[in-house]
C-alpha cells in the first residue's frame, strides 16, 4: 500500500514503525511530501502520424492543486497547445474528508482541428470550436471506479475551412445530460499487460444545434490484457455506440478510421449514429531501453474489424490487419506500424501518445 503513494502524486516517501497508544499497540505511518510538489506540472506530447502527409502535433500541460476546497480536493486545469487549442479545468471535491460522495463543477474551450479521409485523399479539413460549463454529482467505489452524473451547457461550432462538405456546418447551444461509469482493473495506464477495463457514458441531449429535438447517445468501450507467456500477452477490445434510431441528431455523433480504430482506413472516413468495433492482438517484449531513454520496445500485431451503419462504401465489411513496433519512451508511447485492410485500404502510420 505504501508504494502505491509514494513517488507518484504528493507525497516522496513514507515508512512505519511500531508505536502504542496508551496501552495499545499498532503502527505509525509517516509520510513526506515532495520539495518541488504541490503543485504538480507534469507535460504530456501527442503526434499524430495516422495519415504521413499531414502530421499533427499537440503539447498539453496539466497543472494540479491540492487541498484547495478542503482535504483530498484536487484542482486540474490541462493546457493544450497545437491541432488542439483549449483549457480544460475541473475541481474534485469531497462532500466530507472521509467521504465517497464528491462534487466536481469543470469548464472547458477548445479549438480543434477535423479531419476526413477516404484511403489517403482528404476530402475535408473542418474547425470545431466548444465551449462548456457544467457539474459532476459522483460516487467513487474505491481506487479502480467511480460512478458520476451531471449536466453540461455550451456551445459548438463547425466550420468548414477546406474540401466538400462531409458533415453538417453547425452553430449554437449544446445542453446535455450524463450519466457516466468507470472502471479500471489494469495493471498499467499507459500500456497494460494485465487486467480489464470498462467505461460507459449516457447522454441525453435536450438542444444540439442541427438537431429537430432532443435525443439519447451512449457509448461503450471494454477492454481485457492476460500474458500468455513471460514475454507476451494478448488483449481483446471493444467498442459500441448508439443513439437508438435518432437519425437528425446535426451531427454524426460517432466516427470510425485512423490507429486503432480501423487502421488501414482514411482517419475518420465513417461517420454516423451508430457503430460497433474489435480489436485483438498481442504484445512481446522485445528489448528493454536505457533508463533515460524509457522502459521498453514491443512487437504488436492486431486484428480490427468494424461497422458504422448507414454508410455505404466499397468496404462492406471494413477490416484490417495491423503490426509494428511500441516503445514506451519517457515522452510517452511510440507506435509505428502499418495495417492492410478490405476494398485497398492500406496505411503505414506512427503515433506519440495514448494507443490503448
Amino acid at each position: 500500500m505504501l508504494t502505491r503513494v509514494t513517488g507518484v502524486g504528493r507525497y516522496n516517501a513514507a515508512g512505519y514503525r511500531f508505536a502504542e497508544e496508551g496501552a495499545r499497540p499498532g503502527l505509525l505511518v509517516q509520510v513526506v511530501e515532495k520539495n518541488d510538489a504541490p503543485p504538480m506540472v507534469q507535460m504530456a506530447f501527442e503526434v499524430d502520424g495516422s495519415q504521413s502527409g499531414n502530421v499533427d502535433f499537440t503539447t498539453g500541460t496539466r497543472f494540479t492543486f491540492m487541498d484547495v476546497a478542503g482535504f483530498r480536493s484536487e484542482w486540474r486545469t490541462d493546457l493544450l497547445l497545437g491541432n488542439t487549442y483549449g483549457i480544460q479545468t475541473e475541481l474534485y471535491r469531497p462532500f466530507q474528508a472521509e467521504s465517497r460522495w464528491f462534487f466536481a463543477p469543470h469548464a472547458d474551450a477548445s479549438d480543434t482541428t477535423f479531419q476526413i479521409y477516404a484511403k489517403t485523399d482528404p476530402l475535408a479539413d473542418y474547425r470545431i470550436y466548444r465551449i462548456n460549463i457544467g457539474g459532476d454529482l459522483g460516487l467513487s467505489f474505491g481506487r479502480f471506479s467511480e460512478l458520476r452524473v451531471g449536466y453540461q451547457v455550451g456551445s459548438l461550432n463547425t466550420k468548414l475551412r477546406l474540401g466538400t462538405s462531409q458533415i453538417p456546418s453547425v452553430e449554437g447551444r449544446v445542453g446535455q445530460s450524463r450519466l457516466h461509469y468507470l472502471l479500471d482493473h489494469t495493471d498499467d495506464p499507459v500500456i497494460p499487460r494485465r487486467g480489464f477495463s470498462a467505461e460507459t457514458n449516457f447522454r441525453w441531449f435536450d438542444q444540439s444545434p442541427g438537431a429537430v429535438g432532443g435525443f439519447p447517445s451512449m457509448d461503450l468501450k471494454l477492454g481485457y490484457f492476460q500474458p500468455i507467456a513471460r514475454p507476451a500477452s494478448i488483449f481483446v477490445e471493444s467498442e459500441g455506440g448508439s443513439t437508438f434510431g435518432s437519425t437528425n441528431t446535426g451531427i454524426p455523433q460517432f466516427f470510425l478510421g485512423g490507429p486503432v480504430r480501423l487502421g488501414a482506413y482514411g482517419q475518420n472516413e465513417f461517420h454516423g449514429n451508430q457503430y460497433y468495433l474489435f480489436r485483438g492482438g498481442f504484445l512481446h517484449d522485445l528489448l528493454t531501453l536505457p533508463p533515460f531513454v524509457g522502459k521498453k520496445v514491443y512487437a504488436v500485431g492486431a486484428y480490427e474489424f468494424g461497422k458504422m451503419y448507414g454508410v455505404t462504401n466499397r468496404s462492406a465489411f471494413p477490416n484490417d490487419v495491423a503490426a509494428g513496433f511500441l516503445a514506451e519512451t519517457v515522452v510517452g508511447p511510440f507506435f509505428i506500424g502499418g495495417s492492410v485492410g478490405d476494398s485497398g485500404h492500406r496505411q503505414w502510420f506512427f503515433q506519440l501518445g495514448r494507443v490503448f
